[in-house]
């Protein structure tokens, strides 16, 4: 009897907007995590990434396909935005002619795909490539924009390009929903995998060269100013003045720049031997053993931050600003401790409060993981994903 088309494997070409050499982005992390999942259950899958990637082995290792075609990307998706004569240059490099985008266009005629995935919402480049070829695109959304012609200027091009829009939290499906393109949108939570490593918290901070002292708080990603890593240096100096056992870690890539104000505002105060800048990781495993407390402070909406994720799958309880996507993932009181955006004083309490009560860190640790296991698993995040995309491709 022959496959009926509806079980017959995908052919899924993923087109990420970035490909860190470095530390990735959640946002890379989680778009090679499907793809990992689908090729597994046996569809082709392909991953087409700008450049050099820090996730290229472990695509190779799963039998996922990997092109490097560079292409011009849309850097107007920032929340806050930026200055006029900054937007009009990023505009003006986005439409000069851009050979990147003939290739991208050449490589998916050969490749054929039933559907292509364009990660992100800055890969317009991607979403025409494919729609000029008639191949159903996929757009999963990880951003959140604020009211303006910016936001309504990408809801058109989402409406006219895209036969499935994803929406990693209801904060991201908001936004879209109120510009009157609900009909689109399906909310698909990233997935993850629980955390199995043999490295106890010791080992790890020792590999990372971090004392083994004192209840460690940590900030992990991008180090940007929206991501609130000013005032995440800032509480965490309250805190030590009333818990001064605490410490405190901060990994990630970020502008030499803006990295010397964190310096300077680290050395500003007291105690700046109980703060530690770490290099970029390309993983968070051993980051995520060697500390107590995850933090997240960011100041802007974020959509669904992956370090939550990760936290929450190795039992660690997360303090975080209560920011777009963070309420759908902590419970508050129960997974962690969630304070408003902004509320620095709030946020060093909640520091101190774990720091203080070890058997309450290991609670919210278990709750975590079971949460992310019933919740936010891989398996149910890529059940969910493959059936919306065999419905994009017509299956």
């Amino acid at each position: 009897m022959s496959q009926k088309v509806s079980d017959r494997p995908l052919s899924v070409a993923f087109l990420s907007h970035l490909a860190s050499p470095v530390s990735p982005t959640g946002a890379e992390h989680s778009l090679a995590l499907l793809a990992e999942g689908l090729r597994r259950r046996g569809h082709r899958v392909v991953v087409v990434a700008p450049g050099a990637w820090a996730l290229a082995g472990t695509l190779k290792e799963a039998g996922v396909e990997l092109e490097v075609l560079r292409s011009k990307v849309c850097w107007l998706a920032y929340y806050d935005g930026v200055s006029l004569p900054r937007a009009i240059l990023n505009w003006l490099r986005f439409t000069l002619p851009d050979p990147g985008r003939r290739k991208l266009r050449r490589f998916l005629r050969s490749w054929r795909p039933d559907v292509v995935h364009v990660n992100c919402l800055p890969h317009l480049g991607g979403a025409r490539a494919a729609r000029a070829l008639a191949i159903p695109v996929v757009w999963h959304l990880r951003e959140i924009l604020p009211p303006g012609s910016r936001r309504r200027w990408f809801v058109a091009r989402l409406a006219a390009m895209a036969k499935e829009i994803v929406a990693v939290s209801e904060a991201v499906a908001a936004w879209i929903g109120e510009e009157g393109l609900s009909r689109k949108v399906s909310v698909i939570h990233n997935g993850v995998g629980l955390q199995n490593s043999t490295l106890t918290s010791l080992e790890a901070r020792r590999k990372l060269g971090l004392p083994g002292d004192g209840c460690l708080v940590g900030l992990y990603g991008q180090i940007l100013p929206h991501k609130g890593v000013l005032e995440f240096v800032r509480a965490g100096r309250l805190a030590l003045g009333k818990e001064p056992d605490l410490r405190f870690a901060i990994a990630g890539s970020g502008p030499e720049g803006f990295l010397r104000r964190v310096r300077g505002e680290i050395g500003s105060g007291a105690s700046p031997e109980r703060f530690h800048i770490l290099p970029p990781q390309a993983t968070s495993e051993t980051l995520l053993k060697a500390t107590d407390v995850i933090s997240l402070a960011t100041t802007t909406p974020d959509p669904l931050p992956r370090t939550v994720l990760e936290a929450m799958a190795a039992g660690r309880p997360v303090v975080a600003f209560r920011s777009g996507g963070t309420a759908e993932m902590v419970q508050d009181g129960q997974t962690g401790l969630l304070v408003e955006v902004g509320d620095v004083e709030g946020l060093a309490e909640a520091m101190v409060r774990l720091a203080r009560r070890p058997e309450l860190r290991s609670a919210m640790g278990r709750a975590g993981v079971s949460r992310a296991r019933d919740y936010f698993s891989m398996d149910l995040h890529v059940d969910r994903m493959e059936d919306l995309l065999r419905r994009a491709a017509g299956r």
